[in-house]
């Protein structure tokens, strides 16, 4: 039913701690490809050969980053969902039964991507296990497909999308940030978005201070601002309500925000 897509890059531990998360899964019906950029580590076939059903792991030498990795994996997709996972984030064991049988129950269009709450994990990195923090739950039902065209506040890994609508874009290895927010907004040109009402991702963070908690989204807060504005310009407003949005966030910044970018 599944297919698990995790873009990796010399992150061996944590790597191997999100495939765990897989092996737990109560749902079995499921395929994992995993794209590593950099050869400088094996494979962790400890935990490959503990997946059920199938499993791809790619080795890539062309551009790094996740979005060359993802738009590998894309193309590989032959299950009727597909989720993204990344290499440091987990998901509960009874996570993916619960999306499949809120599936069977009241079945999606081929045109809607669902998105789901989720929990974010606080942790220190300098420390091998990753050190606990904090866990905090999040729950947003009030995100629509109009308001991810002025903020995205859905995780990747929250998305669960239709495999046609999965392969009607492709990542941009040219944005530094929020490619992710990029791809979401170039698929729902032609989808729509609903909540299901299940926490049960775990998005990891670091932000304690030491090279191990190092991040691209924390270490470009300078591109922040340029990257949003490429955004809008990419992705033009639906309708007017979104253009006053737009123009909403920015006058908080105190931007008055030109036409181009509405």
């Amino acid at each position: 039913m599944f297919t698990i897509i995790i873009p990796t890059h010399d992150r061996p531990q944590l790597l191997a701690r999100t495939l765990e998360s897989l092996v737990q899964q109560t749902f079995r019906d499921f395929t994992t490809i995993i794209v590593s950029d950099s050869s400088q580590y094996l494979p962790p076939y400890e935990h490959l050969k503990s997946l059920p059903g199938n499993y791809v792991y790619l080795l890539r030498n062309d551009k790094p980053g996740p979005a060359v990795s993802r738009n590998h994996a894309i193309r590989l997709v032959d299950t009727p969902y597909a989720i993204f996972l990344d290499d440091d984030d987990t998901f509960e064991p009874e996570h993916l039964a619960s999306l499949a049988d809120r599936i069977r129950k009241s079945p999606p269009s081929p045109r809607e991507i669902l998105y789901c709450d989720f929990c974010v994990l606080e942790e220190d990195r300098n420390d091998a296990p990753p050190r606990f923090l904090k866990k905090t739950p999040v729950s947003i039902p009030g995100v629509t497909r109009e308001t991810i065209f002025v903020n995205n506040l859905i995780p990747n890994s929250s998305l669960i999308i239709p495999t046609p609508i999965l392969q009607s874009a492709m990542f941009d290895p040219a944005l530094i940030l929020f490619e992710d927010w990029d791809y979401l907004l170039a698929c729902l040109r032609s989808a729509t978005l609903t909540h299901l009402p299940i926490n049960s991702v775990n998005i990891h963070k670091s932000h304690v201070a030491g090279e191990q908690n190092l991040r691209r989204g924390n270490t470009n807060n300078d591109q922040l601002l340029t990257t949003t504005l490429d955004i809008y310009r990419r992705h033009p407003s639906p309708d007017k309500a979104t253009q006053d949005r737009r123009r909403e966030r920015f006058a908080t910044l105190g931007i008055d925000l030109p036409a181009e970018y509405l």
